[in-house]
């Protein structure tokens, strides 16, 4: 007996692919990322710890290997380490290393030990909502995107993340990350990508 996949089992198998965003004013191009997977000092950085992981995929569904993931982010304060950010509000974490990059396995899989990041000003009167910024490099392609958290209050005014044409597919709901440091927090956020 042969096995004849149809138009609709096949366009139930195809993922909708992660929407792009900008790459915005503090890309940390100053900075060497850390390679470590670990943002946080070793746990000395300020704030609520946030185990950050997810998969690279294909629009099929098939893990992407070997795919560069870099991240980079404000700090619990919502303060880039960055010579355009001029927010002395919020304090700068000597602890706090907002920039890393990772190699996907076999599976497709990354993980980051970072912090949650907090909202800041960028105009007067319009706040940016927290938000992870991420750069995925594989052979076939460089998508730009960033990872916004559930609730946050400037999530609904936010013109960048209300631009995508699958917001819900930008936003992550934190949970106890479990057997970790006490109030830790743990995220997953797959990517797919549209020509992997």
């Amino acid at each position: 007996m042969n096995d004849v996949v149809t138009d609709s089992q096949s366009a139930a198998a195809i993922l909708p692919g992660t929407p792009p965003q900008i790459l915005g004013p503090f890309y940390p191009f100053m900075h060497t990322p850390t390679d470590s997977g670990d943002l946080t000092g070793g746990g000395r950085a300020l704030g609520t710890v946030l185990y950050l992981s997810g998969r690279i995929l294909a629009r099929d569904g098939q893990p992407v290997a070997g795919a560069s993931v870099e991240v980079w982010q404000a700090n619990a304060g919502g303060r880039y380490t960055h010579p355009n950010d001029d927010n002395t509000a919020a304090p700068l974490d000597e602890n706090f290393h907002g920039f890393a990059v990772t190699t996907t396995d076999g599976e497709g899989r990354y993980a980051f030990k970072t912090v949650r990041p907090a909202a800041y000003p960028a105009a007067p009167g319009r706040w940016r909502p927290a938000h992870i910024h991420f750069c995925v490099t594989s052979r076939h392609e460089r998508l730009v995107t960033q990872m916004y958290f559930k609730g946050d209050a400037y999530n609904e005014t936010d013109s960048w993340l209300n631009s995508a044409s699958r917001k819900d597919l930008l936003i992550v709901d934190p949970t106890p990350a479990v057997g970790k440091e006490p109030n830790a927090l743990a995220v997953t956020f797959d990517i797919v990508l549209m020509r992997a």
